[in-house]
């Protein structure tokens, strides 16, 4: 053998031996006509998501947990998102079927901001346990598909 074929033969073997980085699943949201999108979204609007789910902290937003009180103070939720949460509650009130925010959240208030459309505040209030500890660990998403470091506001 020649010593480029060597070479070329060794590299090959430890590609092949190399792990890869493992895939993602994607996750594909559930579908159903009788919701105001026709689906259950991955994350409520006040919150963002990754390819494969997971909930993050939504961008210009900030958050405050007291696991004393069991509640959250959500700071720069859109005016959008405060039209989404009115729906949600309506549609509970109403007996109709909603995407389950207050009972997987906790009760919800929104304020309408006065300094344009990210100003409103979100009050998340008799939140259980589990939810204030899935607070208590959000942390903004970062690259390669969210605008923010990976860390946290509580």
């Amino acid at each position: 053998m020649h010593i480029p074929s060597i070479a070329l033969l060794a590299g090959a073997a430890l590609a092949i031996a190399t792990p890869s980085p493992s895939l993602v699943k994607r996750c594909s949201p559930a579908w159903d006509p009788d919701l105001p999108k026709g689906y259950y979204p991955p994350a409520p609007c006040w919150q963002t998501f990754d390819p494969s789910c997971t909930a993050y902290l939504a961008s210009q937003t900030e958050q405050t947990v007291n696991a004393k009180f069991k509640s959250v103070v959500v700071f720069g939720v859109s005016e959008y998102c405060g039209a989404e949460i009115a729906e949600e509650l309506a549609r509970e009130k109403d007996g109709r079927k909603n995407y389950g925010w207050v009972k997987t959240h906790g009760n919800l208030d929104f304020i309408k901001g006065k300094g344009g459309e990210n100003g409103g505040i979100l009050v998340i209030s008799n939140m259980t346990d589990a939810a204030v500890a899935r607070y208590q660990r959000l942390t903004y998403l970062g690259p390669p598909w969210g605008t923010g470091p990976a860390t946290s506001w509580q």
